[in-house]
């Protein structure tokens, strides 16, 4: 394998542990032959390490967080 695999990320899933989540990521590769291949990955984060993983992308893609609404606003549908 190279030092830096690089390959286009086609999927995610999530596996919720308590404190701790498998992030499991799912890329597709094209080989010297021109065949692609998917490969999956499982990365173990703590609660801490998603956060400031999710804040990260935000930040890069300048996109905002959604707004959390309140109650009155989930009942009048504002």
């Amino acid at each position: 394998m190279d030092p830096l695999d690089t390959g286009a990320l086609v999927g995610w899933k999530i596996t919720d542990l308590g404190q701790r989540m498998v992030l499991r990521l799912q890329t597709m590769h094209r080989e010297e032959d021109e065949e692609k291949h998917l490969r999956e990955r499982a990365v173990l984060l703590d609660r801490n390490q998603a956060v400031l993983l999710a804040n990260y992308l935000y930040e890069v893609t300048g996109q905002s967080k959604p707004q959390r609404r309140s109650l009155l606003q989930s009942l009048f549908g504002k």
